[in-house]
């Protein structure tokens, strides 16, 4: 089976331990790996996933170079990844990031406003998207009763202003905030990921949501380290989907998003 695990996370050695940390002190659930860009890949490989999509968000504008050219560095040592840059709406130049972003072989840029402390649709993010257009497609964090940044209306309003960029809203388009996703994303003209959302929405919420939006806009994703690759996917396999459905949310779908072939 080919399958593509289009939202993971892993951070460099030297700091993995500390956001591993972080993201179990925030979101309050006990984290399956450490963090670390082996131990992603090995357990991806375990999971018997084909390639991965790898991502990490700069929390503040200085960290945004660095990430990067780490980013770029993993992905040309191994041909496996698939790695997704970053931006920050503090950042000097954006534009010119952008372009290093796209000259440096990355695939895509990974936001997150809630980490980011930055409302989706202040004018740093603004910048931002006007930058990817056309461009680089944006993987974004959407959703969380506990904070305003990234509220599924906001993303709508996005994808109204900026209707050439190619949005991914994560966890089916609102994580804990499932209802207004279908309100207000489920539907539109944006991919959807699975991540962190069979957590809280049943097999049968996520075949409806999955329909609803539509089979060839929805990509699968473990969110890595909060989980892995073998028992996200076992969930996966629990909703009641068409094996041709599966077959576009496994692999289908990101191979024709990222132009490429497995």
């Amino acid at each position: 089976m080919k399958i593509v695990d289009f939202h993971a996370h892993a951070f460099p050695d030297a700091v993995a331990k500390k956001a591993r940390d972080f993201l179990e002190n925030y979101y309050h659930l006990p984290m399956y790996g450490d963090g670390t860009l082996q131990h992603l890949v090995d357990s991806s490989h375990e999971g018997g996933v084909s390639r991965l999509v790898v991502c990490s968000t700069a929390t503040t504008a200085k960290q945004v170079t660095n990430i990067n050219n780490w980013l770029s560095r993993a992905q040309e040592q191994d041909p496996y990844l698939i790695a997704f840059g970053t931006l920050h709406p503090d950042f000097d130049d954006i534009e010119n990031e952008a372009r290093r972003i796209e000259e440096l072989g990355l695939h895509g840029v990974k936001l997150h406003p809630d980490f980011q402390h930055a409302d989706a649709l202040c004018d740093g993010m603004l910048r931002i998207y006007g930058a990817c257009e056309g461009r680089l497609p944006v993987l974004i964090h959407v959703g969380d009763r506990n904070t305003t940044y990234s509220k599924p209306a906001k993303i709508a309003r996005i994808l109204d202003m900026f209707p050439r960029l190619t949005v991914i809203a994560a966890h089916m388009g609102g994580y804990s905030e499932w209802e207004d996703a279908e309100k207000y994303l489920i539907g539109r003209n944006c991919y959807i990921d699975t991540s962190s959302s069979m957590c809280g929405l049943s097999y049968d919420e996520m075949a409806r949501l999955i329909r609803a939006h539509g089979t060839k806009r929805v990509l699968f994703g473990t969110d890595y380290p909060l989980t892995g690759a073998k028992e996200e996917l076992g969930r996966f396999m629990n909703i009641p989907l068409t094996e041709s459905e599966r077959e576009d949310i496994l692999y289908g779908n990101a191979a024709r998003l990222l132009g490429i072939s497995l």
